[in-house]
């Protein structure tokens, strides 16, 4: 299998491949670990490495699945690993102990991914960008001065150089769709409990969180989905899949659909031009396809958002909590970035008042703008507001860090993420188009609570129409 031949394949055909005998997974984990090993020393996207042992056991549970004999990364964060530590690219967690596979992860070990490692993540997940001072920065295969986003910005650089087709994403404010933008990949944020996140926890940040994958094809993120998703032992409000399979569901027409256009974000700062004008040619597109646009306004207490980061603080300092009772020892200075040293200094003086007013906070603000879609069908907006930015320039690591600025530039970046992991509406990027620099321009759709169904329908079709699979960046697996 060449390079090229490897890097233009989904992991479904990957499937079919393996399936119809025309390769084996043996031939294409090598074409992946090749990719790996030219690619990583310039990206940096994966920071664990688990070859030696996936390639000597292969794929598990039946060759039946679309995606068995897949090449996968999981994500250094929420997902723990039976074979690999989990350390939030932290330096505090550096040596951590393997633990058991979560559900999600057993359930797509069963479904043949190959997992060949674990990608770079900002430290705790906690940053737009993806420049953690233990793994140091991931760059982006488009250009590598830029960032990939994040927090699931190894995942991104993965996937849009072709190193592996599919990689594990999180998204608790964005994290999936940013660096699905950045780097120009498909990335859904899965209705919020659909994929599950035990054994150890029933969710984060009071289900802000969801995670699922980046890939290529919307095809690939539906394939992974059927595979992971549904309810797990100790789930108290089980979420079920809509559709008895997400990859079926996308030969299903969507039929006409209201349609709101967003262009203004919550914040009131200017979205770039020329993400406002790729976002109105989708419109114009989509009325094409026999669907109808509106204007749509988010509410204005969309950006009164300072009680959402109190609900996922309190995520990173109870494992921070249970690793120094593990070492016996508080975390050393040079052993935190800045942001979690802030995070530390919030939750200790947060009383449980403030708590449980960000709670109230929480839902209030989710039935808000609930009631601000109804009429739609779905919700189109750019998917970021400016283009790209230089690695450096959000910094949530050094002295330097100032959490108000920082939030300021972070929502200058990205202003039209958290919106849905409020609702926990199921929300996805695509890269429809390039920027006249050369970067992927993306937009973002969100449809109603559990109708990822007709969202990755939608997208599906998209897909055929703006042919993003044939754009590929300057590094490329299929160029080595």
């Amino acid at each position: 299998m060449t390079p090229e031949d490897y890097a233009k394949l989904d992991a479904v055909e990957i499937g079919t491949l393996i399936r119809e005998g025309r390769t084996n997974w043996q031939a294409v984990a090598e074409a992946a670990s090749h990719a790996i090993d030219t690619l990583n020393p310039t990206l940096n996207f994966m920071v664990i490495d688990d070859r030696p042992r996936a390639l000597a056991t292969g794929p598990e549970g039946p060759a039946t699945s679309p995606i068995h004999g897949a090449p996968f990364l999981l994500k250094d964060a929420n997902q723990q690993t039976a074979h690999m530590p989990t350390t939030y690219s932290c330096a505090f967690f550096d040596g951590a102990e393997p633990t058991e596979d979560g559900t999600l992860v057993r359930r797509w070990r069963d479904a043949g991914l190959v997992i060949l490692g674990k990608t770079n993540t900002p430290e705790f997940a906690a940053d737009s960008t993806t420049e953690p001072t233990f793994r140091g920065p991931t760059r982006n295969p488009w250009k590598t001065s830029i960032t990939v986003g994040g927090s699931s910005g190894g995942a991104g650089a993965a996937v849009a150089s072709g190193a592996v087709p599919i990689a594990h994403g999180t998204d608790l404010g964005g994290s999936i769709r940013i660096p699905a933008a950045c780097c120009g990949t498909f990335g859904l944020k899965p209705s919020a409990g659909l994929n599950p996140l035990g054994p150890s926890i029933e969710n984060i940040a009071l289900g802000l969180n969801s995670d699922h994958v980046l890939s290529r094809t919307v095809r690939d993120s539906a394939a992974a989905l059927d595979a992971g998703c549904g309810p797990e032992p100790g789930q108290r409000y089980p979420v079920r899949p809509s559709v008895a399979s997400y990859l079926a569901a996308l030969e299903k027409e969507p039929g006409p659909l209201r349609i709101g256009l967003a262009l203004e974000e919550p914040n009131a700062g200017a979205v770039d031009p020329e993400m406002a004008a790729a976002t109105e040619r989708m419109a114009r597109l989509l009325e094409d396809m026999g669907h109808t646009i509106a204007p749509f306004t988010f509410p204005a207490v969309a950006a009164d958002t300072d009680w959402y980061d109190l609900l996922w603080f309190f995520d990173v300092s109870t494992e921070i909590r249970a690793r120094a009772h593990q070492l016996g020892r508080a975390p050393r200075p040079d052993e935190l970035e800045a942001m979690t040293r802030h995070i530390l200094d919030r939750t200790s003086t947060c009383t449980g008042q403030e708590l449980y007013d960000a709670q109230r906070a929480l839902h209030a603000h989710a039935v808000m703008l609930d009631r601000a879609q109804e009429g739609f069908d779905l919700i189109l907006t750019p998917a970021l507001g400016s283009d790209p930015v230089p690695i450096g320039l959000l910094d949530s690591r050094t002295e330097a860090f100032d959490y108000d600025q920082w939030m300021t530039d972070t929502l200058r970046m990205v202003p039209f993420a958290i919106q849905f992991n409020i609702t926990g509406q199921p929300a996805a990027s695509l890269p429809v188009e390039t920027s006249k620099a050369g970067l992927p321009l993306g937009i973002q759709l969100a449809a109603p609570k559990g109708r990822d169904d007709l969202l990755l329908s939608l997208a599906h079709r998209i897909e055929a129409r703006t042919g993003w699979r044939d754009s590929h960046p300057p590094h490329w697996a299929g160029t080595l």
